[in-house]
């Protein structure tokens, strides 16, 4: 069995990924995992993993958003967002 992760971040790319994601769940020999991140994960942006909740199970959950976009605060998120990544993936595999 092999695994694939996909990773969405916000809406318009979920709707990219979504037959894609469809495809690799009803595909023998593979096992679908889906991490969301971003803006998925934003009140201001409306929460939108419930809509993929209700398409998909979310195996895995990352907060990387700060509310800044300055330099610094898209530097913090990039870090965190390595940190909260490696300990999924370690976490899925």
């Amino acid at each position: 069995m092999r695994k694939i992760c996909v990773v969405t971040g916000t809406r318009a790319e979920y709707g990219q990924l979504y037959w894609l994601i469809k495809e690799i769940l009803h595909t023998n020999g593979l096992e679908l995992q889906i991490i969301v991140t971003g803006t998925h994960l934003s009140k201001e942006f409306g929460l939108t993993f419930n809509e993929i909740e209700k398409d998909f199970k979310i195996d895995k959950k990352i907060e990387i958003l700060f509310s800044s976009d300055s330099s610094v605060g898209i530097s913090k998120s990039m870090g965190l967002a390595l940190t909260s990544f490696a300990e999924a993936y370690q976490e899925l595999a």
